[in-house]
């Protein structure tokens, strides 16, 4: 919390928000952020604090508020539980969630997935990702790991696009998913060595990508293929990419209900320990959960209708936004009911008083 330091954390361990919110440890962070493990004194469950620096010059955790909230109740998506603001930085709280992808592949033996994980991973992330994109929203760093890169995108995962500073599309995302589920499978992409994003983006751009399907599904094919003729005003056919892992699947017997590969030999340990949302065929947690990082709005035209209204529709209050508190509790030794309101109030003043008087 000290000043000078650019390595200093916003954080120290021990540390209160609200008297509700405990930091125990940091658990990641980057060009947007720290992410902490805290302790929820209210609900007594670990949780995870994303802040930003309130002098940090680009803001972008309202954002990820808004697109958080938007996403409640889909597949795969962290649970919200608070957001607010004070005069040293901005946090966020949702659903903590374990051991990232990229962590739990290294511990395989071979470096890599089965098929079976692999395939099922591919079709909760595919799931994730038309999610974010139906509310308006890229991702732009689809990637294993939930640490933050200042890259737009993770080097190893990003797009041709994304290393020509092009503006990025719905299919950009979907061939970082593809990076990504090659990487599961085979263990490495060729270009995993090299740091410069300037000569990985170039390796990129000559590399024959039919290359890299030589141990994927022959039905990876047909997904390379969509991907190359997508432009940025394509809608890329989800159902189509969907189908193609199911048909997978299908072609070498693997079931939705088989263990991930983490699961075998009695280390069970699943990314996350709970869903957040209601039940759905699975019959047990999913492994793929998005947390809102490296969000941005689809440009132009494109989607402008849907985007507008996220952002219309955002009253960012802690009051608003943290679950009710319980009948009678009070806040950790004052002996007064918890009051959530200092949060994102200055900067939402006008506009929230305009949605007060038209409701009304």
């Amino acid at each position: 919390m000290s000043g000078g330091g650019e390595q200093a954390d916003i954080l120290p361990a021990n540390y209160m928000i609200k008297e509700r919110w405990k930091v125990l440890k940091k658990i990641g962070g980057g060009g947007f952020g720290e992410i902490y493990e805290a302790l929820d004194m209210l609900s007594h469950e670990n949780v995870a604090l994303k802040v930003e620096s309130a002098q940090q010059p680009k803001q972008v955790l309202k954002m990820e508020v808004a697109v958080l909230k938007k996403l409640q109740g889909k597949d795969h998506v962290c649970r919200f539980i608070g957001c607010g603001r004070n005069e040293k930085f901005n946090y966020v709280v949702m659903q903590l969630q374990g051991r990232n992808l990229a962590d739990l592949r290294r511990s395989q033996p071979r470096g890599a997935f089965t098929l079976s994980t692999t395939l099922r991973l591919g079709k909760q992330i595919l799931e994730s990702i038309e999610a974010i994109h139906s509310v308006g929203f890229l991702h732009r760093d689809i990637k294993p790991p939930r640490n933050v890169a200042g890259f737009r995108g993770t080097v190893r995962y990003a797009s041709v696009n994304a290393h020509k500073n092009k503006e990025m599309g719905r299919h950009d995302d979907l061939w970082s998913l593809f990076y990504m589920l090659v990487e599961f499978a085979v263990g490495q992409l060729p270009w995993r060595k090299i740091k410069d994003k300037e000569q990985v983006g170039l390796i990129k751009e000559r590399y024959d990508h039919r290359m890299l399907l030589k141990h994927m599904p022959s039905e990876f094919h047909l997904f390379l293929e969509h991907l190359s003729i997508l432009t940025y005003f394509s809608a890329p056919d989800y159902q189509l990419i969907m189908s193609l892992f199911e048909n997978s699947m299908k072609e070498r017997g693997i079931t939705e209900n088989e263990p991930f590969d983490w699961e075998k030999g009695g280390t069970d340990i699943l990314l996350s320990t709970s869903t957040c949302t209601p039940p759905q065929q699975n019959t047990r947690p999913t492994a793929a959960m998005f947390g809102v990082v490296n969000i941005t709005p689809i440009p132009g035209d494109l989607m402008r209708e849907n985007t507008d209204d996220v952002l219309q529709d955002e009253h960012l209050s802690d009051q608003e936004n943290a679950p009710p508190i319980l009948p009678g509790r009070q806040a950790e030794g004052t002996g007064q009911p918890v009051n959530e309101a200092e949060v994102w109030e200055e900067t939402d003043f006008n506009r929230n008083k305009l949605r007060i008087s038209i409701s009304k």
